[in-house]
């Protein structure tokens, strides 16, 4: 019996973790959407094509709860940038599941818009990315094949051969007129 107890204690505990995980953040930064930094970001991958800023989302393949709205979001906010800011800008979708299918990632992000990019990322790659950008997660403890994680948007610059990171959208629904304002800041400097 009192192993028992001990088991149904333990399986509360780790159901009240993962939600305190999910949960907590979002309260805490309610009214701080936005961080401003300057990380210099040492990573293969990302801003390596003709696009000099990125929006980059971490997420994962199949994700309908947290990453389509915020996805479908990011599209509107993408589909709001000029002609000139769209050829300068691009959205990367980094998938945190290490899918079986190294497609798969594209496929989901150009679901949402056909110029994203889906990146799929080695075990090894998505350490060091989840590091850099101090992204959790985790598997889903109420969703079978799902994973609970960080759903901030971030938005780099690469610059005289260097790439940094600028900006990190805590908040949703994101402030789609700041970062707007933010994307135009960069490609004005």
């Amino acid at each position: 019996m009192q192993g028992n107890k001990r088991g149904i204690l333990m399986i509360f505990l780790v159901v009240l973790v993962s939600l305190m995980v999910v949960i907590i953040p979002t309260f805490f930064t309610k009214g701080i959407s936005r961080v401003v930094l300057h990380k210099a970001i040492d990573l293969p991958l990302i801003l390596n094509d003709e696009k000099d800023i990125k929006l980059l989302f971490f997420g994962y393949s199949g994700c309908a709860d947290i990453c389509t709205p915020r996805l479908s979001m990011i599209d509107k906010l993408y589909n709001l940038l000029s002609s000139e800011s769209k050829r300068r800008v691009g959205v990367e979708f980094l998938d945190i599941s290490v899918p079986v299918d190294e497609e798969l990632p594209q496929r989901f992000a150009s679901f949402f818009n056909k110029e994203f990019k889906g990146i799929y990322l080695t075990k090894d790659l998505l350490r060091k990315y989840t590091k850099a950008f101090d992204v959790y997660f985790s598997p889903s403890l109420m969703d079978k094949g799902g994973f609970d994680h960080t759903a901030h948007l971030y938005l780099l610059k690469r610059s005289k051969g260097s790439k940094e990171l600028r900006y990190i959208y805590t908040a949703y629904p994101y402030d789609i007129e700041q970062i707007i304002k933010d994307i135009q800041e960069l490609m004005n400097e």
